[in-house]
């Protein structure tokens, strides 16, 4: 009996040294978490500046800048600016608190915004001007059912228009490649 009093005994220390640990890393990570509040500048729908550093809001994927969806009549429209001044007006309301730790590819700081009870990711997806990235997806499905933001129209999903963007690009520098002789390509510093 003793001996089982002794395992149970062990295997509770285990499980706290185990949850203190735990708690410490998270108190740790959560101090090296980069914070932001102010005023921020929407450089796209899902990019913001504060001071000289880029935010991305983790968890969304708004239209590129440039990038065009259909109105239900088919008439095209600028679905890339509308998300960004979606975004420009939700900052501008004011009172926001970014903070994060991890950077995507392009450097910029992931992170996600709060002002009281309030998530800016999740009013991005709810309207409509942005897609669920992994978050947000029950917000994603009530915009999509009631026809939100672009899901009120046509669309080609963000990654996907950036892809057909890239692979254009690779496309016509090919082609360059092959009407422009070698030694050209070389003294441009292609």
């Amino acid at each position: 009996m003793t001996k089982i009093l002794r395992h149970m005994r062990d295997w509770v220390v285990a499980i706290a040294i185990l949850a203190l640990s735990l708690l410490i890393i998270a108190k740790l990570e959560s101090d090296q978490a980069q914070r932001f509040e102010g005023s921020f500048l929407a450089i796209d729908g899902d990019t913001l500046v504060s001071g000289g550093d880029r935010l991305r809001l983790e968890g969304v994927d708004a239209p590129e800048l440039d990038q065009t969806c259909t109105r239900p009549d088919g008439e095209p429209y600028s679905c890339g600016a509308d998300a960004r001044q979606i975004l420009a007006d939700l900052v501008g309301a004011g009172a926001w608190q970014c903070s994060g730790t991890d950077h995507d590819r392009y450097r910029r700081l992931l992170v996600i915004c709060r002002r009281g009870s309030d998530d800016l990711g999740r009013l991005l997806v709810a309207s409509g001007a942005a897609l669920a990235e992994g978050r947000y997806l029950a917000e994603e499905g009530l915009a999509r059912r009631e026809g939100r933001g672009i899901w009120n129209g046509g669309f080609e999903r963000p990654s996907d228009w950036r892809r057909m963007r890239k692979l254009e690009g690779a496309e016509q520098t090919a082609w360059v490649r092959t009407l422009v002789p070698h030694w050209i390509l070389t003294w441009l510093g292609e």
